[in-house]
């Protein structure tokens, strides 16, 4: 089962930073609003369903929330 996740950032730089590295490891990902729960973060976020950008950002501040977990 793949489950999908979000990983937000406090900055937009960051998020636009980390789907950099992610892409350049050609971890499939993109873009989305930040869920309305999550609000203390920016306004964007990153969705993957890949488990290996979250080692791919470990230098990266950032956090993960899973959908349907």
């Amino acid at each position: 089962m793949v489950i999908e996740m979000n990983i937000v950032f406090f900055s937009t730089n960051d998020v636009f930073a980390g789907e950099d590295r992610l892409k350049d490891k050609q971890i499939n990902c993109k873009i989305v609003p930040t869920p309305v729960t999550d609000k203390a973060y920016c306004g964007v976020c990153i969705e993957t369903d890949n488990e290996d950008a979250i080692e791919a950002l470990e230098d990266m501040e950032f956090n993960v929330i899973r959908k349907g977990a």
